[in-house]
């Protein structure tokens, strides 16, 4: 009862998230907002399930998303909001596993892998590749890589009739030929694992071992990812988190309309978060939240009004000198910290140069997740750290980890340019290490910690404890985090939205151009494409806690055509205001 009272204390006045934490419904769909106290619902919520007793002595809750980075800020969450709410904070924590859906897949393929072929009991050893990695061209044919590549299409265009079509000429390759080499592709883990689920006495198991799953950011799930969740719902109580308007990650296949397919295949109950602390006291962003939602959820001109700052100038040069002048006025508090935000990396590369002249001390998270030096850092780092830290996270062997990273950065990079590519998977690496300090329990509990990030590329959460007051990155890469301020520059046609789009608005006739500027018409033909360039500025406006600030510039493009202004700029109620720095911070 007293973990009841001091959660109902926590959350009073919240109607909806009092509704969700207190719920005995064994489906809930849970929509929720950017800002609206999601996380913080979701370890309550776990908090009261394990201390009224709903999860017997030897059953568990399993918390899944999507990404690597969301299931390090629900651990994360777990250890900072559970003391507020119960004592004996281990007892509940060791009840609670949390993995994505990868990690997830490994573990059962580790305990079970076996049934499905003997080699799974050397899965330690197993090189994880891409479907287009050289080392396949070893073991397989063109004419296998055209099968896998057949479920990787599927997967990537969200094909259900075409993923189950593939499926059995993909185990088949990757039973005789991959595994039996000990190796496995991303897709092959989560197929091997929908496999062993197959098997009643497996997945029933787990039904009843699971007797609370929470799946959050679920608006993200593939549908590998949502064939493995439903071999795990039974009588158990399965909650899906997330918001639609979130979902940025459409081109690796995210569902269309995931919650809709849960409602029509469950018998469910929906609550919406409806409170924005972030913005409770910011009526601009407040205001500007709703608006972009509206455009979002209903694919139309909205009726809503909003604001946003943006800040015209003339050439590339003019507008990264005004972005600079904004990050030298914020970073002169010594407090505040900004991030400028881009839609694709190259787009603040010449931020990175001019901040570099001026001596600004920046964190450079530009890089592509398929650059080789990204790829390589982290097959380097996961091999070092297994050769020398040794099943225990003592500070000895991860200070041994890092000389030996450090001593093979010539295998990394080559080109100077790339260079920093390794000194920021490098600082997130060290940042890794002291953090592990922090992880509860035994030095084979912080050792399973820093393999679960390494193992799934998760470094860049980090970027959240780096102590740079300046930091440039993607906005995928920035879900998650928090900035007091936000640029998000180039918000021209062609770079944000991107040029696929904006090549697909014009064919379509869905973009009415003027001399330095478009706007969006809304053809049926564009919905998905247009939502999911909304739901990435989306995101990127709610990694603010104070402002966001858009620059664009309109001066001539390397054809020496006019650029136009973004058509996110110009949706019917967004009023433009300009801005100086001397007034805006």
């Amino acid at each position: 009862m007293q973990a009841e009272n001091v959660i109902k204390e926590k959350h009073a006045g919240d109607i909806e998230q009092l509704k969700f934490i207190f719920s005995d419904e064994n489906r809930i769909i849970v929509t929720a907002p950017a800002g609206c106290g999601k996380t913080t619902a979701m370890v309550s919520k776990i908090a009261r399930e394990l201390s009224n007793g709903h999860i017997l002595s030897n059953k568990k809750i399993l918390a899944m998303t999507f990404s690597v980075n969301a299931a390090m800020k629900i651990k994360d969450s777990l250890k900072a909001l559970l003391p507020e709410l119960v004592e004996n904070i281990q007892k509940y924590l060791a009840k609670v596993d949390v993995a994505n859906y990868h990690n997830f897949a490994m573990r059962i393929l580790f305990k079970h892998g076996y049934c499905l072929n003997g080699e799974f009991t050397h899965l330690s050893d197993f090189k994880i590749v891409d479907e287009d990695s050289p080392l396949l061209n070893t073991f397989i044919t063109s004419a296998d890589s055209d099968k896998l590549k057949k479920v990787n299409d599927a997967v990537k265009a969200s094909n259900k009739e075409e993923l189950i079509a593939a499926l059995d000429d993909y185990w088949d390759i990757l039973n005789r030929k991959l595994i039996t080499n000990h190796v496995i592709t991303y897709n092959g883990i989560l197929i091997s694992a929908i496999k062993l689920l197959r098997e009643t006495q497996i997945s029933s198991f787990y039904k009843q071992y699971y007797q609370m799953i929470i799946i959050d950011e679920f608006q993200d799930t593939n549908l590998l990812g949502y064939l493995l969740i439903k071999k795990l719902i039974g009588n158990n109580m399965i909650i899906f988190l997330g918001d639609d308007v979130q979902k940025i990650y459409g081109f690796l296949g995210a569902v269309n309309g995931i919650f809709n397919l849960i409602i029509e295949t469950y018998p469910v109950i929906e609550i919406k978060f409806c409170n924005n602390y972030r913005f409770r006291e910011n009526n601009r962003m407040k205001a500007l939240d709703l608006f972009i939602r509206d455009c979002v959820e209903n694919f139309q001109p909205s009726n809503l009004k909003a604001s946003v700052l943006v800040k015209n100038l003339q050439s590339d040069h003019e507008e990264d000198d005004f972005i600079v002048k904004g990050i030298e006025k914020i970073v002169s508090t010594k407090e505040d910290k900004v991030a400028v935000l881009v839609r694709a990396g190259w787009q603040g590369n010449s931020v990175a140069q001019i901040l570099d002249q001026k001596g600004i001390l920046y964190f450079n998270a530009l890089f592509k997740e398929t650059d080789p030096e990204y790829i390589s850092f982290y097959n380097i780092a996961l091999e070092e750290f297994h050769n020398n830290v040794l099943g225990k996270a003592v500070q000895r062997n991860l200070k041994n980890c890092l000389l030996a990273v450090d001593a093979r950065r010539n295998e990394i990079y080559q080109q100077e340019s790339k260079k920093y590519i390794f000194e920021s998977m490098y600082k997130l690496l060290e940042i890794l290490f002291v953090e592990s300090k922090k992880v509860s329990g035994t030095s084979r509990d912080k050792y399973d910690y820093i393999d679960f990030i390494l193992g799934n590329k998760g470094l860049k959460h980090m970027m959240e404890f780096v102590d740079e007051q300046v930091v440039l990155t993607t906005i995928h890469a920035a879900k998650g985090l928090e900035w007091e301020y936000v640029i998000i520059p180039r918000l021209n046609g062609f770079a944000f939205p991107s040029s696929h789009m904006c090549r697909s608005c014009k064919e379509a006739n869905s973009c009415n151009e003027g001399f330095d500027y478009c706007k969006f018409t809304y053809a049926q033909s564009l919905k998905k494409a247009f939502k999911e360039e909304l739901s990435i500025l989306y995101v990127g406006i709610t990694r603010a806690k104070k402002n966001v600030f858009f620059t664009v510039n309109t001066g001539a493009n390397k054809w020496n055509h006019s650029k136009t202004t973004s058509c996110l700029l110009n949706l019917e109620g967004l009023i433009l205001e300009d801005y100086e720095w001397e007034n805006a911070i």
